[in-house]
């Protein structure tokens, strides 16, 4: 079952294996990233939900931001850390 579309997986495989690394390292951050982002925004909604006239609601545009960037980040690691790993 193939995750990518069929331009995306012809780019990571004619991306050079360093890069591939390079820019797996880096799109494992950014998910990372997003994910403590998310968690601290729930955190944050949850704990702020009991202070009278504030409502968690004004939080759900950048949860739905940043689980959306964490997402392509973690599929884009994920693909370009598959192509690190094959030997060619």
């Amino acid at each position: 079952m193939k995750i990518l579309p069929t331009p995306v997986e012809e780019f990571v495989n004619r991306t050079d294996r360093n890069r591939s690394l390079a820019f797996g390292i880096s799109g494992a951050t950014i998910a990372f990233w997003s994910l403590y982002r998310v968690f601290w925004a729930l955190y944050v909604s949850a704990t702020f939900s009991g202070i009278g006239g504030w409502s968690p609601v004004s939080l759900v545009v950048p949860i739905v931001l940043w689980g959306a960037i964490g997402v392509v980040s973690a599929v884009a690691a994920f693909a370009f850390l598959t192509r690190y790993a094959k030997q060619t």
